[in-house]
């Protein structure tokens, strides 16, 4: 799975999480049902959270995925059910190349692959 988004360490664990309204706290995201042993409460769909202050957590820090795809570096995402791997660009020259398609946003072109491409 290509991991995307804002994460931290939380007594030893890492989480996603959200700015939370707040001040100077996050709200923790978890799809695991045994987190609410921990403090976590039910949000919807599998989703439970828990807001903690920024001085309980061990670090904040941003992941944003790329791929090589024949020699290029893209922004990447994966999508669950199939695993493929959706890249991005706003460069229509590049796009062109590389046989991307356009979306409904006219700056931007995407192409899905397979993850051993």
């Amino acid at each position: 799975m290509i991991r995307k988004g804002e994460y931290t360490i939380y007594n030893g664990r890492e989480y996603r999480f959200i700015e939370s309204d707040t001040v100077e706290a996050i709200e923790l995201i978890s799809n695991d049902k045994n987190e609410m042993d921990n403090g976590f409460t039910y949000y919807k769909n599998n989703i439970y959270t828990k807001i903690v202050g920024v001085d309980e957590v061990k670090e904040l820090y941003s992941i944003n995925p790329y791929a090589v795809y024949k020699g290029e570096v893209f922004p990447a995402s994966q999508e669950r059910r199939t695993g493929n791997v959706l890249l991005a660009t706003t460069n229509t020259e590049l796009a062109k190349r590389m046989g991307f398609e356009r979306t409904r946003r006219v700056d931007r072109k995407m192409k899905w692959i397979r993850k051993s491409s």
